[in-house]
This record gives structure tokens, sequence and C-alpha cells, in this order.
């Protein structure tokens, strides 16, 4: 959802403001007293095209201000290896990360972060990615649009999604972006984190920046990620633009900005010739040459094609030349509540098979909005454009798993319930 922060907002919009700013001070305080490692995360911070893994960042935080915390980890729980972590100051805490480098593939590694001092984590543990020449399936979790407003002001929804999502075991999650409803409440951010340990801490979480996370306000910093999020994240390149390669799969992380606001000034991010258009053709072309992906997988907050007052035409008539010159097989997205999932694309016109759920990966690029694990569901609507495939008549939470294999990948959308709504396949 889209809140214009330059218009005066309303009385309930305020009391929902305040009663997040009386949140965060509390959880912040709480955190400051705590020097046990808490909000545990992993991330992927390479690129890897061979078969050697990427590393694996894990970034926890402290309220203790000791000099020194570490990694202990190892192929067994008696762990053996031990990793010195980096430190900053963050508010009232102590950030740590640390880089785990030169891991055997398909291998489970278990790992503790903290010291003897400050206490050390319960023991986790995460299956490094698979060999490629031996390729067995793997399982991508997806889910977007956590911000923590109506019914979710405690990220209470984005718990129930993240024990749901844990439950079928991904080997990492993309995020779509809104992560909370106002980057600029540190708070927000670190109690999104703590919420979602249980999962972060045992797959690598890599999000894409939705609008509620960066500067809307019009001026020199207009689309500026908050700087909490730099401070939290430990991702590839830039960490907003940014891929990496999972197995098989050529991931793409694409940063939309504030398209709404953003069009209406002319400063879409990804118009032909611009930075970050020149750096999708390049990665995009590099990873169509390279035999060693199957499948390559773009997602980024607002969608490209969309029903009602997301679908920001200037947005798709940026992005989808490049997504269609590649054959990318996958554009996955967020930011509007719903559930909507378009029929292939190919050259901008949609390739229909009524009442098909397997489909060839030769016929064009399959656009999802992937609804809300947290914020607000909106309304339905959307079957009447040219381009929807099936969007739910009711308003739901949810989220996706995708399992891929050597030569297919196959999509399972399911709701808060855990109930299956949609699925289909893509062959090669």
């Amino acid at each position: 959802m889209v809140i214009d922060r330059t218009n005066i907002m309303t009385g309930t919009m305020k009391l929902h403001f305040i009663r997040q700013v009386i949140i965060s001070i509390l959880l912040l305080i709480s955190s400051a007293s705590d020097a046990q490692p808490e909000m545990i995360h992993l991330g992927i911070t390479g690129n890897s095209t061979s078969n050697t893994n990427p590393s694996i960042s894990v970034t926890w935080c402290s309220g203790s201000g000791e000099s020194e915390q570490f990694v202990k980890y190892g192929i067994s729980p008696a762990m053996g290896k031990i990793e010195s972590a980096g430190k900053q100051s963050f508010h009232e805490m102590v950030l740590f990360n640390a880089s785990l480098k030169n891991l055997k593939p398909a291998t489970t590694y278990y790992y503790q972060c903290g010291s003897e001092t400050g206490g050390w984590s319960e023991v986790y543990s995460f299956k490094t990615e698979p060999q490629k020449k031996r390729l067995t399936t793997f399982k991508v979790g997806i889910i977007g649009d956590t911000q923590n407003n109506t019914d979710n002001e405690e990220f209470q929804k984005t718990n129930e999604i993240v024990s749901l999502l844990k439950s079928f075991s991904p080997s990492l999650t993309l995020h779509m972006g809104d992560i909370v409803e106002n980057g600029s409440i540190t708070a927000s951010w670190t109690e999104f984190l703590r919420v979602s340990q249980k999962l972060n801490a045992t797959v690598p979480l890599m999000p894409v920046l939705g609008n509620h996370d960066i500067v809307n306000t019009i001026g020199d910093q207009f689309q500026d990620p908050f700087p909490d999020f730099y401070n939290l994240f430990n991702l590839p390149g830039d960490e907003v633009n940014y891929s990496f390669t999972y197995g098989n799969v050529h991931f793409v992380a694409v940063f939309s900005g504030y398209a709404q606001a953003a069009a209406e000034i002319g400063k879409v991010k990804f118009k032909k010739d611009s930075p970050e258009y020149k750096w999708l053709d390049n990665d995009l072309s590099q990873a169509r040459k390279n035999k060693k992906i199957d499948w390559i997988v773009v997602f980024t907050h607002y969608p490209v094609y969309s029903f009602g007052w997301s679908n920001i035409a200037i947005w798709k008539q940026s992005l989808s030349p490049l997504l269609e010159k590649y054959k990318v097989d996958l554009c996955l997205a967020g930011h509007r509540h719903v559930y909507e999932r378009h029929f292939q694309i190919s050259n901008g016109i949609p390739v229909k098979k009524e009442n098909s759920r397997n489909f060839s990966s030769s016929d064009g690029t399959i656009y999802i909005t992937n609804g809300t694990g947290g914020g607000t569901p909106q309304g339905t609507g959307g079957m009447d454009l040219p381009t929807m495939a099936f969007t739910p008549d009711t308003r739901m939470y949810n989220f996706a798993v995708m399992t891929v294999a050597n030569k297919s990948i196959t999509y399972e959308v399911f709701d808060q319930r855990g109930t299956k709504i949609d699925w289909f396949t893509i062959e090669k």
C-alpha cells in the first residue's frame, strides 16, 4: 500500500503513527538491556558460477558493548571452526557480521554466534548450495509486504506466515519489499528481524526494497533507502540492484523505488540507457550465455503487469523489453496486497492457455504479484485484464514456495491457513 507522506495525515493515520513510535521506543529500550545475540539472519554475499559456493553472511545484534564476538561453525554440531565478526554501533545496540567462505556445496553446516562473555545463541544449521553437476531439487520461499500496519502492528500476521513457510524447509527466501511500514523507524526493522529469525537464521534472506522502505518525500533524498537497511543487511553488489546464482537459477533483484510518485516527476527507475538499465542488460546477457544456468528469475517490488492503481505504465515500458529480450522465466513482485498470476507474456502479448497449469519456458515470461505476508490485504478484482490468468475472489494473506529441479519449476501459493490456492509448473 502507498501512503503519500507529503500530504497531511488523517486523524486515523496520526494515531497509528503515534502507536508505532511508542511501540518502537519500548522495543529499543528492551533490546538495549538484552545482550543475547538476536535478529540473526543469513545472507548470500557473492555470485557463484562455478562449483564453489558463494559466501554466507551471518548478521546479528547484541546489547553488549564487548569488543569481540564470533561465529563458531562446522559440519557437525560440535563445530570446530571460528570466524571473527566485524562490529559497528547501531543505535543503543551493536551489530556484528561474519562472512563464512569456502564452504562445501550441498553440505549442512551448524553454527552459533556470540562470545563466552556476552553469551552464545542457540545452535542453528543451514545447507549450502547444491552442486551444479549433481543438482537435486531445492525450494525457494517467497514472501512480501510484511509491513507492520493494521492487524500486523507487531508483525503478528507475519509471524504466522513465516512459521508456515519454515515448515516447507526452503533453501533461501526472497522478499518482495515493503519489509516495514515506515523505514525511518528503527524498531520496525529490528522487530521484523526478531519475528522472522526462526526462518532467517536457517536460510538466507534476500530482499528487494519497497516504497515503504525508502524516502518518499520529494527532494534530494527521494527514493533513497533508509540507513538502517544498509546497516542491517549484507547483500551482493550495491545491495539494492544485485544478482546471485544459486544452483541452476540466476536470481536478479531489481529496485523499483517509489514508482508511483516517480512516474509523476520523471524519475522512474530503469529508464533506457540509465546506469541501472545498462547493469541489468549486461547481467541478463551474461546469465543467458552461462550454460550452467537453466532459469532466470527477476524479483522486484512494483509489478510490471498489475490491476488498478498499481499498474504504472512507464515502469512496464522500462522493464518489460529487457525481460522479454533475455526470455526471463519468472518476474515476481509485491506491492499490491493480492495474489495475481498473469499469462505468459511474449512480445507484449499474453499466451493464453485456459485452465492450464503446465507451461513451456519458451513461450514467454510469467508475471506474478505475491500478495501480502503481513500488510493489510486489499480488495479483489482484475480478472477482466487481458493478461490475468488467476486471482482469488477473497482477501487473504499468502506466501509461495518455488521448487526448482534441473528442467522444471513448480510454483505453489498458500494462504494464511496453509491451504494451497494456486500452482503451476514450467518445463524446459
